[in-house]
C-alpha cells in the first residue's frame, strides 16, 4: 500500500530555526555592525576591522543579515537598510538597541515556556528587571526609554495637556514620557512613581533632560504608595499587563483619589480588542512574555479597562486605538 504524500514541512523547519535570524540581529547589534555602516558601503574586512572582529564569521553574520533584511549588497559591500538606519544606528533620534538587548534577555525565559503552561509560574521573576539585576535592570529602563521616543512611541498620540499644572506617571519607568509632556507643556510638573531600583536609572535620564526641575521622582510601590492628591492629570502606561483585574481596579481607584475634579486619567497599555481575548495576534504573544516574566502578568481588554474605569466613576470614557505598527490602544476618562 502507498504512503499518503506528506505535506511540505517548511513551516516547520522556519519556525523552529527563526532563533538563527534573531540571534543575527542581536549580535549584529551588539557589536555595532550597523554603526560601522553608518556613513556607507563597506566590505566585510573593512567592518571586521573597524569593530575588531574575525573576519570569516563576521561575513557570515553580515550574509545573515542582508539574507532577512536588515543590510543590502552589492558589490561584495553591505549597507544598512532604511528600518535599520532608522532604528539601529547610535545617535538616530528613534535609537532603539537596547530595547533589542532587552528582548535578548528574555531569550531563557521564553526557553522555559513548556514549564509556564505546566505550572502556571513564570520562569523569570519581574525583580530581576525590577532592581534585583542592575544589568537586566538598566537593559529594561533603557529600553522602556527607547521604546518611548521610537518604535512604537505613544508621544504623538496621548492627549494636548495644555492648561493642566501637575501629572502622576504611575509605574513611570524611564520618566520618557514625563519629561517630553513636561517639554510639551508650558507650566507642567511631573512626578514619577516607582520602585528605587527603576528611578537610580530614571535620575541620569531626567537630570540629563534639561527639565529635571520640573520632574520630581517619587520612590515607591504603587500598589502600597500613596499617590497624593491635587493632580489634574495621571498616565498610567505600559504597567495594568502586570496586574491583576482586581491591582487594575485599585490603580484606577487610586488615581481617582489623587485627581482634582476634571482631571484626566490616561491608561496606555497594549490590549486585546474585545473581552474574548483572541485578537491581536500581538496581543496573544504579548500575553504569553508577561506571564512568562511576572507572577500576575498577561493582558486585559481594551473593553474591559474602559468598564472598570467606568465603574469606578470616570466619565467620557473613550477608547483609542493607535495606528500601526503601535500596537498600544489609550483609554482616557475624566473625573467628574
Amino acid at each position: 500500500m502507498e504512503n499518503p504524500r506528506l505535506p511540505d514541512p517548511s513551516l516547520i523547519m522556519q519556525l523552529a530555526l527563526a532563533y538563527r535570524s534573531s540571534s543575527a540581529l542581536f549580535a549584529a547589534a551588539e557589536l555595532d555592525v550597523f554603526g560601522a555602516l553608518a556613513d556607507g558601503p563597506r566590505t566585510a574586512a573593512e567592518v571586521a576591522q573597524a569593530r575588531q572582529c574575525a573576519e570569516p564569521p563576521m561575513r557570515l553574520l553580515l550574509e545573515t543579515c542582508a539574507m532577512v533584511g536588515l543590510l543590502t549588497s552589492a558589490d561584495g559591500r553591505y549597507s544598512n537598510s532604511p528600518v535599520v538606519e532608522a532604528f539601529l544606528v547610535p545617535g538616530r533620534p528613534a535609537y532603539s538597541a537596547n530595547g533589542l538587548k532587552y528582548a535578548e534577555d528574555l531569550y531563557a525565559a521564553w526557553g522555559r515556556l513548556a514549564d509556564l503552561v505546566r505550572t502556571g509560574r513564570p520562569p523569570m521573576t519581574p525583580e530581576t528587571i525590577l532592581g534585583d539585576d542592575k544589568a537586566k535592570t538598566r537593559a529594561f529602563v533603557l529600553a522602556m526609554h527607547e521604546r518611548a521616543h521610537g518604535i512604537g512611541s505613544i508621544l504623538p498620540h496621548l492627549p494636548d495637556l495644555t492648561d493642566r499644572r501637575r501629572l502622576i506617571d504611575v509605574g513611570g519607568g524611564p520618566g520618557t514620557y514625563s519629561v517630553a509632556l513636561v517639554k510639551r507643556t508650558p507650566g507642567l510638573a511631573a512626578t514619577v512613581l516607582d520602585v528605587p531600583g527603576v528611578l537610580e536609572v530614571t535620575r541620569e535620564l531626567v537630570n540629563a533632560s534639561g527639565v529635571a526641575d520640573r520632574v520630581t521622582l517619587l520612590p515607591g510601590d504603587y500598589l502600597k504608595s500613596s499617590f497624593g492628591a491635587g493632580y489634574d492629570a495621571a498616565l498610567l502606561s505600559g504597567m495594568m499587563h502586570r496586574e491583576t483585574p482586581e491591582s487594575c481596579r485599585l490603580l484606577l481607584r487610586k488615581t481617582f483619589e489623587a485627581l482634582e475634579s476634571r482631571g484626566l486619567a490616561i491608561v496606555s497599555d497594549v490590549f486585546f480588542d474585545d473581552d474574548s481575548k483572541r485578537t491581536p495576534p500581538f496581543t496573544v504573544s504579548f500575553a504569553l512574555n508577561m506571564m512568562l516574566t511576572s507572577a500576575d502578568g498577561s493582558a486585559h481588554a481594551n473593553t474591559e479597562m474602559a468598564a472598570w474605569m467606568t465603574g469606578i466613576g470616570f466619565r467620557d470614557v473613550e477608547i483609542r486605538k493607535l495606528p500601526p505598527p503601535n500596537a498600544h490602544s489609550l483609554v482616557l476618562g475624566t473625573r467628574p
